[in-house]
């Protein structure tokens, strides 16, 4: 077994990676998978931001909307497949548009791209790390979902990508948006709006319970607290951070999570050296004094341990 630093582990968490990909309205946090696919969906209701911005909720993961003058919209990810109809009609009405222009992906999970199907057809632009691209065009099997999924079709696929950094010009804003590295996902972007100083940080940010530590896509917890390392250097103390899941939260928030997410990454690789097996590390509870706010974290401990097989152990 080779063995690194820890230094080293949170250096390495902006890697790059491989992809390939898959569709469906499954769930977003592993602690909540099975029940997330069978519990009733809220019905879609848009908070405004301000300056033609609006948050979309209750239509699968949250979907950040911006308006133009011209009457074009631009989406930061798209909710679940099932809700996308009504999270699409919506997002226009909250912020005054008439088409959506532009749709980014910050992942592939269904909860953020159930409207690339829609959008495609209508000849959005779709941006995504390339990464996402790659997931997307490939089904997938993943432990947390009910089925493989099939590839999207191309039309839906994203139809722009990057790989490190990139900017737009859309209404009135000049967004920036970056790769995360191996995060939650091997394809985890942040999009940041520097004039209203929004920061949509996708999938690697959840206020409401334990995240989906997706390993089987390249996800893994050294990159997880690498990634809020990269988000905290583009917020500021009064920046809006909205997560893939839950409230709106300030830069505060993302210090607490990282360190927690810390504390479990240090423990689960302490586990690991001592050549423990998932279901014991499990059994050690390293995330014990986070559960009463964020609940049972066997799963996300499970999906941790795991992540760490390909950095610590290969031939795991």
């Amino acid at each position: 077994m080779t063995q690194l630093t820890r230094r080293g582990f949170i250096e390495a968490a902006a890697a790059t990676s491989a992809g390939a990909a898959a569709l469906w309205t499954g769930g977003f946090s592993s602690a909540w998978a099975a029940a997330a696919r069978t519990a009733p969906r809220g019905k879609p209701v848009a908070e405004s931001l301000g300056n033609r911005l609006a948050l979309i909720t209750g239509g699968g993961g949250n979907v950040l909307a911006l308006g133009s003058d011209d009457g074009g919209a631009l989406l930061v990810d798209g909710g679940n497949a099932a809700a996308s109809a009504a999270v699409l009609k919506l997002a226009l009405g909250a912020v005054d548009a008439k088409q959506v222009r532009t749709l980014f992906n910050t992942h592939w999970h269904p909860d953020q791209t159930g409207s690339n199907a829609a959008l495609g057809k209508q000849g959005a632009q779709i941006i995504a790390q390339e990464n996402t691209r790659l997931w997307l065009t490939r089904k997938i099997n993943a432990d947390w979902l009910p089925q493989p999924h099939p590839a999207f079709p191309k039309q839906a696929q994203p139809n722009k990508t990057f790989y490190t950094t990139d900017k737009l010009d859309f209404g009135g804003e000049q967004l920036a948006f970056g790769h995360l590295g191996q995060a939650h996902t091997d394809g985890d972007i942040h999009v940041y709006l520097p004039k209203a100083n929004v920061l949509a940080a996708g999938g690697v940010v959840s206020s409401q319970g334990w995240p989906l530590l997706d390993w089987q896509t390249g996800g893994w917890i050294g990159g997880l607290v690498g990634a809020y390392d990269r988000l905290m250097k583009v917020a500021n103390d009064s920046t809006r951070v909205i997560p893939a899941n839950g409230p709106v939260i300030g830069v505060a928030e993302l210090k607490e999570y990282r360190e927690m997410y810390f504390a479990i990454f240090d423990r689960c690789v302490a586990l690991l050296i001592k050549g423990m097996s998932p279901d014991e590390a499990v059994a050690e509870k390293p995330a014990k004094e986070f559960e009463e706010k964020w609940g049972e974290s066997g799963e996300f401990v499970r999906a941790a341990f795991k992540s760490l097989w390909g950095h610590y152990a290969p031939d795991a």
